[in-house]
């Protein structure tokens, strides 16, 4: 049966013997200094087990090494893409270690180039696999390629050191780091707190209908807190009130009164770039938190208001890749 039958195994990349390295450890420099000294001792004596000696501790050396690199030789490779974080955060990338052959794998040492080695081994058992995840700072929004790793053993005498570089081919999706302290909400900026209190008139949820009470979650307002389901939990549980668009709303209401809410990159005119994107993916997380539909304009792209974890991600997306000239979100026109 060929390798490239077997459906669990990736096709590439895997280590091959001419792709793994090795070289003597610390450990090995002072047993070769050791094995010299033997064999001096042994010709200057002509001690006959003084011979024996240095040569079966020699063969035990060289067979280290081969050891050593069958250990690390053969194993495929495999990167799964991270889930996307905000820049300034940690970015994380899940490496699979695959073993194809019937013989474990023990002591494998995973580490990003240029960073210290990580303190666990990763062991393998014979046919299969295991995960190994490390952790990137994200400076900049757009794409974050996983970073070249660096996969070492020295098992099993310690004597020598197998190594490779890898390259995973893995991204990560950056979002803007929301600005801290972000102003209100575009259409919230004018009012006073009175006018803001849910139902009253000229407020956001003058033209809302209450939907139900859910569990409070962190960031909703506190002007929507349902005080009486608190009451009847004696403060236990903690839920809001959840608004929807009234049906008998007029279609001509003005911007911001029937619920929905677009969100402008040309209005912010006066920051820097990427200080639009901020303030832009701050105002995002505020307007989900508040339950209310929103949209986002962005250069030639328009994503109509709606609501939802789908919705978050698709304007956090496009605020991500702004500017790219290779990846560009798919846009959803404005009917």
């Amino acid at each position: 049966m060929r390798w490239r039958t077997i459906p669990w195994l990736p096709a590439r990349p895997w280590l091959g013997a001419q792709r793994v390295h090795i070289s003597p450890s610390r450990a090995g420099l002072a047993f070769a200094a050791l094995l010299l000294a033997l064999w001096i001792a042994a010709v200057n004596y002509r001690l006959g087990l003084g011979y024996a000696l240095t040569y079966f501790a020699a063969a035990c050396a060289v067979a280290d090494m081969l050891f050593t690199s069958r250990n690390l030789a053969g194993l495929a490779l495999a990167a799964t893409p991270g889930k996307p974080v905000f820049a300034g955060s940690h970015a994380l990338f899940a490496l699979r270690l695959i073993n194809r052959s019937t013989r474990p794998r023990h002591a494998i040492r995973l580490a990003v180039i240029g960073s210290p080695p990580a303190p666990n081994l990763a062991d393998i058992a014979a046919h299969g696999e295991t995960a190994v995840s490390i952790g990137v700072l994200a400076q900049q929004r757009g794409w974050l390629n996983a970073p070249a790793v660096r996969l070492s053993g020295s098992f099993p005498l310690g004597l020598f050191v197998a190594w490779c570089h890898w390259q995973p081919e893995a991204r990560v999706l950056v979002y803007p780091q929301p600005e801290h302290d972000a102003p209100p909400l575009p259409w919230l900026a004018g009012t006073s707190q009175q006018a803001r209190q849910p139902g009253s008139p000229g407020s956001p949820d003058g033209a809302l209908e209450l939907a139900g009470v859910r569990t409070y979650q962190p960031g909703d307002p506190l002007q929507r807190l349902a005080w009486r389901q608190i009451a009847r939990h004696d403060g236990g549980h903690l839920f809001s009130k959840q608004f929807q668009p009234d049906a008998d709303a007029p279609k001509g209401a003005p911007h911001g009164t029937h619920g929905n809410l677009m969100l402008d990159h040309t209005d912010l005119h006066a920051l820097a770039p990427e200080a639009r994107l901020s303030r832009l993916a701050a105002w995002v997380l505020q307007a989900e938190s508040t339950g209310l539909p929103y949209g986002l304009r962005l250069g030639g792209l328009t994503l109509a208001p709606a609501l939802g974890a789908g919705q978050r991600d698709a304007c956090l997306r496009a605020l991500a890749l702004h500017g790219s000239p290779h990846d560009v979100p798919p846009a959803q026109e404005t009917p």
